[in-house]
């Protein structure tokens, strides 16, 4: 009893400490660190903010493709949200306005009750897009509840606030509101009409802030209000009005903004009693790229709370320093104010992790080599898959031709094909050093060629596959061992920016683990019977020892991935053991990969709590929650697949290798079929493509995955199909 009275008095001396914090949250949108960081600019408040707070990018993906739309809604609603634009109402997300201003003739409070059926009451602030918000973000397939942060906030009794509007003379712009507006729509304190702007007629957009207004009635806010979300307004006029403007033109009227936003930004905050207030800089959209650009959408955000050491943002979102997501932010503002997060809120609060050295200049570093590598994705992405599915089909052709197909043509391909399985491994091993764009391209090709001429030189050009699939087993392994560095910067692996993967293994290199762990036990397996336990258990081990690294929260964490690994490893593995497998056998064999995946999962479950995965908090919210919560994540899966299945190339470089595997069977030309009496080339083949189908179906960009295992295992087999006949082993 006396253990759990401490307990509980620990806990109310808690909650009492956070009773008197409040908090400011400052919008300054549609900028980038490359623009905050600019020697052009001077912003000393924001200067000081990063030295002595938390600093981070912050992927700012909603539930929008693209375009402008969502980034507010989904600040305050903890999940990816959508706003999208129409004739009659260009920018719903900002439909916002004060109770008393006349709207249509009529006081916009009463227009509000008009549409929703709801009360204003006495609450300063209502959106009027609010139904028409609610029904555009009722078919996504996850909890999704709007102003779900504000909400929290109201029930919990804290009193917010929102200042300013980014207004131009064409349209209103008060998305501000969208992140603290309750479920209804409502905000109880602030102003944010046209009384905070004032004309400007020297500028493209006709308003600008009056800072005098802004800050007296931030002063009478502040009072009152618990948090205080204000949006300063002039960087985003400026976004909204740059493609009128000269680049060069542009870049200084922003960076000008940035300087007004930092001034009244410093007026707020130099009077704040630091031990009782937080202030969180946040950009909820990033601008388009100007034309001379290399762009990554990760926008800035700093965190100055009292107690706090400098350092960089993190979450159990991403577990990379200096990189969080939108959807941590309403859940950091829940946890400063001691409230709890609701479970419909997918991120979770961040937390400054101090570094070594000044955190500023490693962020600096860290954006830096995030647009170099995204550079560099985006080509990788378009010509990777377009390369890889030219070759394939071109050794459907020459498979069709057989004998009668040229020399020099199946000499040509062989090492096309060689360049092709060399180039993830590369892609890969370049990131050991932070490169500018055009050296990441230069070192991927040269790299990549000569990997293919080493590997072709040494075999004698027998089996050159061998060295790419055996490099690009060790690499991925030896990195998530080593804590992934590589994996996150890697122009193949996943998009920070794009927001579907931050740490672990994505589905673009679990695939090729996957393809080239067969061949490569293949490879190294020199004949067909097997009398070696050492060598059976070792084949068996690296192939199920991949599917549990791919799938343990700790290393992978890709479940998906782990399981389609699992099974083609352990059908490979049968092979080792069972000449002719049977089909209990099987089922034996893929329940054991299933415990080996599942007791993985269950160290994230049982031992890291709040330091979850992803996968970790799937499975405790189907515990929790019940099978509606596993019908969700199997709707949001199989769409983001389908609607990949229709646009990727990776689809094409599937499909290829279908038809190329599709044409060997048919047609049965005499050097693949030599190539296939070597050791366990068909039983990796089997496997592979049993692993490509589970890729396919078990995630949500399963093409990539699935079409990365093809092009390991049949572009092996074209590669060893299209050589001379060789004696089998």
């Amino acid at each position: 009893m006396l253990l759990a009275c401490a307990l509980l008095s620990q806990g109310d001396a808690a909650i009492a400490r956070t009773q008197g914090s409040k908090l400011l949250v400052a919008i300054i949108d549609q900028v980038m660190w490359g623009d905050l960081l600019a020697p052009e600019v001077r912003a000393p408040t924001l200067r000081r903010l990063m030295k002595e707070g938390g600093v981070g990018m912050m992927c700012v993906r909603t539930a929008r493709a693209s375009g402008r739309g969502g980034g507010y809604l989904t600040i305050g609603a903890g999940s990816r949200a959508s706003s999208s634009s129409s004739q009659d109402m260009p920018y719903p997300e900002g439909w916002a306005f004060q109770a008393d201003e006349i709207i249509a003739g009529e006081p916009a409070g009463r227009v509000f009750r008009s549409y929703t059926g709801w009360p204003a009451g006495d609450n300063a602030i209502v959106h009027l897009a609010i139904g028409e918000l609610m029904r555009e973000n009722m078919s996504f397939p996850y909890p999704l509840s709007l102003g779900l942060l504000g909400s929290a906030l109201r029930r919990s009794g804290r009193h917010v606030a929102c200042l300013g509007n980014a207004d131009t003379k064409a349209f209103v712009h008060r998305e501000v509101v969208a992140i603290a507006m309750d479920g209804q729509g409502l905000v109880e304190l602030g102003s944010i009409g046209p009384r905070l702007t004032q004309k400007q007629p020297g500028l493209p957009y006709q308003l600008a802030t009056d800072a005098a207004a802004l800050l007296s009635t931030f002063r009478r806010v502040a009072a009152a209000a618990d948090l205080i979300v204000v949006d300063f307004g002039e960087t985003s006029r400026v976004s909204e009005y740059a493609d009128l403007m000269p680049p060069g033109t542009a870049r200084k009227a922003r960076y000008r903004a940035i300087e007004r936003a930092d001034r009244l930004l410093g007026q707020m905050v130099s009077p704040l009693p630091r031990s009782e207030w937080a202030v969180l800089v946040v950009t909820p959209n990033a601008r388009p790229a100007d034309p001379d650009e290399q762009f990554a959408s990760l926008t800035p955000v700093l965190l100055r709370a009292p107690g706090e050491q400098p350092g960089l943002l993190t979450s159990p979102s991403t577990r990379r320093s200096g990189l969080v997501v939108n959807t941590d932010l309403a859940p950091t503002i829940l946890s400063y104010f001691g409230l709890q997060v609701p479970s419909e809120m997918v991120g979770r609060a961040m937390r400054v992790e101090p570094v070594t050295g000044d955190a500023v200049e490693r962020l600096r570093a860290d954006v830096e080599r995030e647009n170099a590598a995204e550079t560099v994705r985006r080509h990788a992405f378009r010509w990777l898959p377009a390369l890889a599915a030219v070759g394939l089909w071109a050794s459907a052709g020459l498979f069709l031709l057989g004998e009668k197909a040229p020399r020099w043509a199946r000499k040509l391909l062989r090492g096309w094909l060689l360049v092709l399985l060399s180039a993830p491994p590369m892609m890969l091993l370049v990131t050991l050093r932070a490169l500018p764009s055009w050296q990441m391209v230069a070192a991927i090709a040269a790299g990549a060629a000569g990997l293919a001429a080493l590997s072709g030189w040494i075999t004698g050009w027998r089996s050159g596959h061998a060295l790419p699939a055996v490099l690009m087993l060790a690499a991925p392994v030896y990195d998530l061992l080593r804590g992934a560095g590589m994996l996150q910067w890697s122009p193949l692996s996943y998009s920070a920016g794009a927001g579907a993967r931050f740490y672990g293994i994505g589905n673009e290199y679990a695939g090729a683990l996957l393809g080239a762990a067969l061949i490569a036990v293949a490879s190294l397996s020199s004949r067909r019977e097997l009398s070696s336990w050492g060598e059976r258990l070792l084949g068996s081990a690296v192939l199920l020892g991949t599917a549990a690294l791919v799938g343990h929260p700790r290393f992978g964490a890709n479940l998906g991935m782990a399981l389609a690994a699992a099974i083609a490893g352990a059908v490979f593995a049968l092979y080792l053991w069972r000449e002719r497998p049977t089909w209990g056998d099987t089922l034996g064999a893929l329940a054991l990969a299933g415990l080996i995946v599942s007791a993985a999962v269950a160290v994230d479950i049982g031992a890291r709590g709040a330091e979850a995965s992803h996968v970790g908090r799937f499975i405790s919210s189907v515990r929790s929650e019940g099978w509606p919560a596993l019908g969700q994540v199997m709707v949001r899966k199989w769409t983001m697949n389908w609607m990949l299945l229709r646009a990727s190339l990776w689809t094409d470089v599937a499909i290829a290798a279908l038809g190329c595997l599709a044409v060997w069977l048919l047609a049965r030309p005499g050097r693949a079929l030599a190539a296939m009496g070597r050791p366990w080339l068909m039983q990796a083949l089997t496997a592979s493509v049993l692993g490509a189908v589970a890729s396919w179906v078990l995630n949500d960009s399963g093409i990539i995955a699935a079409a990365m295992v093809l092009l390991y295992g049949v572009g092996s087999l074209a590669y060893l199909g299209l050589g001379e006949p060789q004696p089998a082993a």
